[in-house]
Parts: structure tokens; sequence; C-alpha cells
């Protein structure tokens, strides 16, 4: 078989959104030919376990860990690891002093962020094990960003070495790089760093049409698209088991994605209608802003609806997909917000559900819910949208989406194998 090395932080068993990309492509590209080895922390810092996760690991791939130390874990010794609230590196949004010296530490000084610290280590360490096992082509991914600059230095001193540079969020444009007040020559460090990684890499592959744009514009050369997807695997289609009209939400829950039409237009449904009042649940899992969750709960009606399952496995979030009516997607209220395919719509197409989702007008998003008539879509100032939860709350229908196939992990691990065996 022809061997990949493939650079992440993020691997089993660490849980949340950030695995599964690389964890799918990685279980899938033994059946098109090629050898996953995979490269990552042997102690990262996550706040979140899914031990489940290791038995998609295939048996053909083989894993090499470096140890990483980063500063996040002298941030807890002095200060207590807080709320664990961390999203993309921002230690917190509340406006305390604490917060914010914390943040523009985290902006200004680990650019691009606090896995800098592991870069030159694991350059020195590769480029012996890349020469030893004979590997030709390399994928770094990223958030965090960090990784990229592995892949960066291995280029400089192998620039045979065929390189794909994998974003899985943008970099320099990324919405929450203002929670980090950075400084205007810090913000160009960030620039300079991203704008090298686009002229070096021989692919820059992203998740969206928007995204690949954005990329080219910002110095990319080849950008090529390969989304996000759902593992047919993982699904196992069952009837609910309640009667409750319950909407789901699985996953973060910020400042940045925020409903709050929604929240009133739920809230002023259960003051008119009894039926809707006595049946209507709200389900988050995961991490969920206190202030978000103190806003919803500020709404009498609401109080007692909320269902909070704290951090659940992945598995666990695909069987609560069986037991809902709605599932609610939020995307960045946010320039961010356009280019994003959030990883979970994919699997919402595949649970079969009609999806609720808001985000800023004229997304990616809004266009694939639009063509594959799967879901509503409404943008966070939008205020007519009762009507729309009425005809949920009334057919609770199984939703059939459109030909899905193509955004099956297998079919996409196929495409990440055409562009290596093009390299």
């Amino acid at each position: 078989m022809k061997k990949v090395l493939i650079i992440t932080y993020y691997w089993p068993p660490a849980g949340g959104s950030g695995v599964q990309r690389w964890l799918k492509f990685t279980k899938y590209l033994p059946k098109y030919d090629w050898k996953p080895i995979v490269y990552t922390p042997k102690n990262p810092y996550f706040e979140v376990k899914d031990k489940a996760l290791l038995e998609d690991v295939p048996f053909e791939a083989e894993i090499w860990k470096t140890a990483i130390w980063e500063p996040y874990t002298l941030k807890d010794k002095l200060f207590g690891k807080g709320e664990r609230s961390q999203s993309a590196g921002v230690i917190s949004n509340k406006k305390s002093l604490k917060n914010k010296v914390l943040n523009w530490v985290r902006g200004n000084i680990f650019i691009p962020d606090p896995k800098v610290y592991w870069v030159k280590p694991s350059v020195k360490v590769l480029l012996k094990k890349i020469k030893e096992e004979g590997i030709e082509q390399i994928v770094t991914t990223g958030p965090p960003h960090s990784m990229h600059l592995i892949g960066l230095g291995l280029k400089k001193v192998m620039p045979n070495l065929k390189w794909i540079a994998d974003f899985r969020d943008p970099w320099s444009e990324l919405d929450l790089f203002d929670e980090f007040h950075l400084s205007n020559s810090s913000r160009e460090k960030h620039k300079d760093l991203e704008k090298e990684v686009l002229q070096t890499a021989d692919i820059v592959l992203t998740v969206s049409e928007t995204w690949v744009e954005d990329l080219k514009r910002l110095g990319g050369g080849r950008v090529e698209l390969i989304t996000n997807g759902y593992d047919a695997a993982d699904f196992e289609l069952k009837p609910k088991t309640n009667d409750k009209f319950i909407i789901g939400h699985y996953g973060l829950l910020n400042h940045l994605r925020n409903p709050k039409n929604f929240w009133k237009a739920l809230a002023d449904l259960c003051e008119k209608n009894t039926d809707f009042n006595d049946k209507l649940e709200i389900h988050f899992s995961g991490n969920i802003d206190g202030e978000v969750l103190a806003e919803i709960e500020a709404y009498p009606q609401l109080k007692e609806k909320v269902k909070l399952l704290g951090y659940i496995s992945h598995a666990q979030v695909l069987q609560q997909y069986n037991e809902a009516d709605v599932l609610l997607l939020l995307l960045f209220n946010s320039k961010s917000g356009v280019g994003n395919y959030p990883g979970k719509i994919f699997e919402y197409f595949a649970a079969q559900k009609p999806i609720l989702i808001f985000g800023p007008e004229g997304s990616d998003t809004q266009r694939l819910i639009s063509d594959s008539q799967t879901g509503s879509y409404f943008s966070y100032e939008e205020q007519n949208i009762e009507n729309e939860i009425l005809n949920l709350f009334n057919v609770r229908s199984k939703l059939v989406s459109s030909d899905i196939s193509r955004f099956s992990r297998e079919n996409l691990a196929g495409e990440l194998s055409d562009l290596l065996n093009k390299l």
C-alpha cells in the first residue's frame, strides 16, 4: 500500500467535532490502497474524551506519537480550569480583565496558537521517520494551524515531498480572532504565516465552496474542495420512543451562534398553544455558554423545557437523533458562517429528520439546504418563524433527503485518494 502521513492534533480518545474528519478518512483510505500513518501528540490538551472512537481506527493504520508541551497546562495551574469553556482557543468570552488578558496572550504571544512549541521537535522527528519509511505524501490539518507549520518545515527541507494542507476552519479570517485583541503586528504575523502555507503547499484542501474562494484570494495556488460527511456505518435509524416534541442541538453553543429570535418564538408559541406547551422539550449536549443558557431560561415558558445532556459520546449523539423531531443547526452569525458546512449537517441528512437552520444570508449551507430540500433556513434577524415551527410540530414527519451518498465518508475518502494519486 502507498503511505500517507497525516499530521493532526485531534485524535481519539479525544472527542468532539475536530476528530471526525481525519479519523473517517483514515478509516476508509485503506479501501483505496492507501496506508494512513497518523502523527499526533502523546499528551494533548483536550476537554472531552470519546474512547469509542478508537474503534474506527483501521488495523492498517500506524499511529506515531510524541510529547507536546502546551501553555494551557500552565494557565490551569495558575488560574484553574475554570468553566472549561474554551472554544477555538478562546479562554472565555466573559468580559473580565483576567479573560481579556489571557485571550490577548493567546492571540499575540502564541502565534498561530499554543501548539506552536510542538512544531520544531516534530519537524526534527518526522524528517528522520519520513526518510526511513519512504513517505512521499503528507497531510496537515488545522486548526490548530501550527500543524501546517510542521508541514511547512518539512517541505522546506524536503521540497519533493508532496503536501496537502487541509483547512477545516479559516485562519486569519476566523471571526473568533476578534476575541484575541490582536495588535496590528500580530495580525500581520498570522497573515504572513498563512500566506506562506497557502503558497507552499502542493494542494490546499477545505470544506466549502466559499472557503475555496477565500483561500485562493489569500494566496492559495491549487485549492480543492472535499466537504465533511456522514459515516453510513454509524447510523441505525429507529422510531421515537417518546411523545414529546424534541428540538435537539448537540455540540458547542456560544454567543456567536445564539438565535434569540428562535427562543422568543418558542416562548410565544408556548403561551398561545397549550398542546405545543405540553409537548415541547429543548435538548442540549456539549459545551453550552452559560450566558446563552441564562437567556433561554429567562423565558418562564422555556425554563422547565430545557434538558441538558452534558457531554455525550458521538455514538450517544447518534442515538439522540432518533429521539428528536427537529435537529437544530446554528452557523456563526458572521462571515465565517457564510462558508461553514458544520460536520453535523451531513449526519442530520443521514438521520432523516427535519433540520432548522439559523445563519447568515447567502451562505453555502443555505444553498445546500435549498437544493436538497432538507430543512428550513432563517437569518438571526428574521421574526416570522412561528408558522414554520408549528408546521414542524403538527407534521412530525420522517424526512428523506435527496441522494446524499456523495457525502458518505467512504466516497469522500475516495476523492481524497484521487487527490493523493495525482500529486
